[in-house]
């Protein structure tokens, strides 16, 4: 795992690499294939470029939720994103993820958890898949959790081409009570239960190496 601690552009070409950034505004170039991981992060703006037959999983995880976070992707041929969040928030708070497929054979895959233990967290994701591309796959799965506050989602997905696969699956709900009583009935306390299934929710979308961070 290669750790950074950087400001405004970088170019990352294939590896592993744990991000710390100094600036409000990133721009991330991808070439290759590429692993990034964001933790408690502490951006206004992340846009991320893509290069032609470029792979990229990006892991963002935030347990304290302080600020508004604006996201862009630009994906043109042959490129796969696989973009994984999951935050937690106790004050009034917006993600925005503004994922532009310009061109041909790419894939898209956003899936975003959300807990709200007070005031608002909002999910706003914007999928654009241009006119005249061909191949191109776009798939956005987003799970909140009201425990205390609320969340808000909106998923768009704009097609402009009708040679493309596009999905969303959306649910927002509170913790689940049958599971709660589930958890209890084996002798765990209902605080122990209910922090159990927070954490499986918060972290069913992450990989091991955060994971083993808790």
């Amino acid at each position: 795992m290669n750790k950074l601690l950087v400001s405004d552009i970088i170019d990352l070409k294939n590896g592993e690499y744990e991000i710390s950034s100094q600036t409000p505004n990133l721009k991330i170039n991808i070439k290759g294939e590429v692993s990034v991981y964001l933790i408690n992060y502490d951006l206004n703006n992340l846009e991320i470029s893509m290069q032609d037959k470029s792979i990229l999983k990006i892991y963002l995880f935030n347990q304290n939720v302080k600020k508004d976070l604006n996201v862009i992707i630009n994906q043109d041929n042959l490129s796969k994103v696989y973009f994984n969040a999951s935050i937690k928030n106790n004050v009034n708070n917006k993600l925005v993820i503004n994922n532009n497929i310009l061109g041909n054979n790419n894939e898209s895959v956003l899936n975003i958890r959300s807990i709200s233990d007070k005031d608002l967290s909002q999910i706003i994701i914007n999928v654009l898949v241009d006119k005249d591309t061909s191949h191109n796959i776009a798939i956005e799965d987003i799970k909140g959790i009201n425990n205390g506050g609320f969340v808000h989602i909106e998923p768009n997905i704009e097609c402009l081409s009708n040679d493309v696969s596009a999905n969303h699956l959306t649910t927002i709900s509170n913790v689940n009570k049958n599971e709660l009583d589930y958890l209890m009935s084996k002798g765990i306390t209902y605080e122990m239960a209910h922090k159990i299934l927070l954490n499986g929710f918060i972290y069913s979308n992450m990989d091991e190496y955060i994971k083993e961070m808790r």
